[in-house]
């Protein structure tokens, strides 16, 4: 009798015996086979592989691949890493997994307790650290309150948050990554490129003044002064640049734009008001019997009426756009003495404005 008991206890220990063993089977399987050892990351731009990897695998069972591309199946997942609109985790072996982000635009940070305060073009936190982002411009002038992670910045004025998120918009919309943008005491934004700044002054018409901006800045690369388009309009025909560093003398240069489409064969050149006006096709030989060929293509005419004498008996000399100017030297030529011109246009020589 005893001996029957027991052979039935060893038979109910059985299956409780097999499903421990299984169960230990696929612990090792699971934390074993499907520990990752390999992380692919794509998507990334603002912040390396590292640290991506770091921040989407931070929790205790982020190693298991089960686990991790279970995590990130719900999109409200990436809720939880405010830098990130979207986390893609597929298992490309049991060990191999790749992570795809969609990082948020990050426009711009401000300084705050030694920190930098990244915001998104959506005018949310998004980090708040020491760390030093390639292409992400500083923004001075404005005050905040204490930073939060994924919260709205801290701009007392609302009014102006509205501003400076719809500038940010805009301006990455226009590709241009300035080197500092600032906001005066009258809230008006200021681009800083290298040695020039750029006043677009309010928010009226911001998006065409960074369009426009955007067309004619390779002109003004590497000069140094101050681009007035705080009084810009889409039906402008010209903007000021005026050059000048370390109290150099000042002199306006008009950087007038193209708006000749390409479908127009017509040459344009500016009246004495800045109005752009076509060309005639007689008269465009010039009286010293230069050709456009000559003088390198430019369409500039060594023009004889240009020069006359003010009132106290100095020679002045007024280009096609009407800029007037006592320097005679011709200090705006190329390197080879020629007229400086880009196909489209070109660069007086006695008043280095750009004329169409």
């Amino acid at each position: 009798m005893e001996l029957q008991r027991r052979k039935k206890r060893n038979l109910l220990k059985l299956p409780l015996l097999v499903f421990l063993v299984v169960v230990v089977i696929g612990f090792a399987v699971i934390f074993g086979l499907f520990h990752i050892r390999q992380v692919d990351v794509i998507g990334n731009e603002f912040y390396s592989a590292a640290e991506i990897q770091k921040m989407v695998m931070s929790d205790s069972l982020a190693e298991n691949t089960i686990y991790l591309t279970w995590k990130y199946s719900d999109p409200e997942a990436a809720g939880e890493l405010p830098f990130l609109s979207a986390v893609e985790v597929t298992m490309l072996q049991p060990w191999h997994v790749q992570i795809r982000v969609y990082e948020k635009t990050i426009a711009g940070y401000l300084m705050f307790s030694g920190s930098r305060v990244y915001f998104d073009t959506d005018g949310n936190v998004v980090e708040i650290s020491g760390e030093e982002r390639d292409g992400v411009p500083p923004v001075s002038g404005v005050s905040i309150g204490q930073p939060a992670l994924g919260e709205p910045l801290p701009v007392t004025d609302d009014a102006f948050l509205a501003d400076i998120v719809a500038n940010a918009r805009a301006l990455h919309q226009s590709g241009l990554t300035p080197d500092e943008i600032h906001y005066d005491d009258q809230q008006n934004m200021i681009l800083y490129f290298g040695e020039s700044r750029v006043m677009l002054g309010d928010t009226s018409y911001m998006e065409e003044k960074l369009e426009e901006l955007a067309a004619i800045y390779p002109q003004m690369e590497g000069m140094s002064g101050t681009l007035h388009m705080e009084t810009y309009t889409p039906d402008a025909v010209s903007v000021r640049f005026v050059p000048g560093e370390r109290g150099e003398e000042e002199q306006e240069l008009l950087i007038n734009q193209n708006r000749v489409s390409s479908s127009e064969e017509e040459q344009t050149e500016t009246d004495e008001n800045g109005e752009i006006v076509p060309s005639s096709e007689e008269g465009t030989a010039e009286t010293s019997g230069e050709t456009d060929a000559e003088s390198g293509g430019s369409g500039y005419v060594e023009d004889s009426s240009r020069f006359s004498t003010d009132a106290n008996g100095n020679e002045i000399y007024t280009d096609a756009a009407g800029n007037v100017t006592t320097n005679l030297d011709q200090p705006y030529l190329g390197d080879d003495g020629q007229i400086i011109t880009d196909g489209y246009g070109y660069i007086d020589p006695y008043t280095g404005a750009y004329i169409l």
